[in-house]
């Protein structure tokens, strides 16, 4: 039995004594210069590694500012794109004002011209406007695209200070299509009273009094009120009637002016 185990011992020895062999054979085969670079090798990976970072940093420092500059550019164009959209539609609805201004302005006997807004009072419905026009003149007419909006009250080369029919100085004479209505209205600042209203022809709520063009102030047919309450006056002869401005001249961008043909 232990005549058998030096036997062993001698081939493992013999198998270790040729791998030495063969390694010691292959190192000998290899040149010098290449059994240096390897044992370098991880020596020059870590010596690499600053420069690989400051290429990588480098190259990520480019792309985010490319990034930010295409940022920058697309939200530049995307803010354009927005104020041009915004312009369109200012325009368009110019456009369609002034193309309502037109339907509404031929009317014989006065000369129309197109005026834009420039300021309004500070007042919740407005008492006056200024216009920007050229040589307009006192108790011009002055409307918007759904009716009557006041008078010029003051003028020069440039521009026109328009008293609108809120203002108590301006009263219009008026009717109601179709019927036999003569009355004023005029303004308190809030609302359009109209005076001079008998019972038995007061109008219903709702409806739509125009110029009657009495007096040769207001051409005839402009809009002008639309009533919101009729109540009969104590002795019932007459009517208490409250309108409302049927224009609405704190939206519009655009007015017309008219100035009557025989001046």
């Amino acid at each position: 039995m232990n005549s058998g185990r030096p036997s062993g011992f001698k081939a493992i020895y013999g198998w270790m004594l040729a791998l030495f062999l063969l390694a010691l054979f292959l190192s000998l085969k290899t040149p010098m210069g290449q059994r240096i670079s390897l044992a370098m090798a991880p020596l020059v990976h870590i010596a690499q590694s600053p420069v690989r970072w400051y290429q990588d940093f480098s190259l990520w420092f480019e792309q985010s500012s490319s990034l930010q500059s295409a940022y920058v550019k697309l939200k530049k164009t995307t803010e354009e794109q927005a104020s041009l959209k915004q312009e369109l539609s200012v325009l368009r609805t110019e456009n369609a004002q002034l193309r309502a201004l037109l339907k509404i302005t031929q009317i014989d006997g006065f000369d129309w011209h197109a005026a834009r807004v420039v300021s309004r009072g500070q007042e919740e419905k407005s008492r006056r406007l200024m216009l920007k026009i050229s040589d307009a003149l006192e108790d011009d007419v002055v409307v918007s695209q759904e009716g009557l909006v006041g008078l010029v009250d003051t003028s020069d080369s440039n521009n026109a200070v328009v008293r609108t029919i809120l203002d108590a100085s301006i009263a219009v004479p008026v009717t109601k299509k179709g019927s036999q209505l003569a009355a004023l209205v005029r303004g308190d600042g809030e609302h359009l009273l109209v005076d001079f209203v008998a019972l038995d022809k007061a109008p219903n709520i709702g409806d739509i009094l125009v110029t009657s063009g009495s007096g040769g102030l207001f051409p005839a047919g402009l809009p002008v009120a639309r009533v919101d309450k009729v109540t009969a006056v104590a002795g019932g002869v007459f009517a208490e009637v409250i309108a409302s401005p049927v224009s609405a001249w704190g939206r519009d961008a655009w007015l017309a002016v008219a100035a009557r043909q025989k001046r």
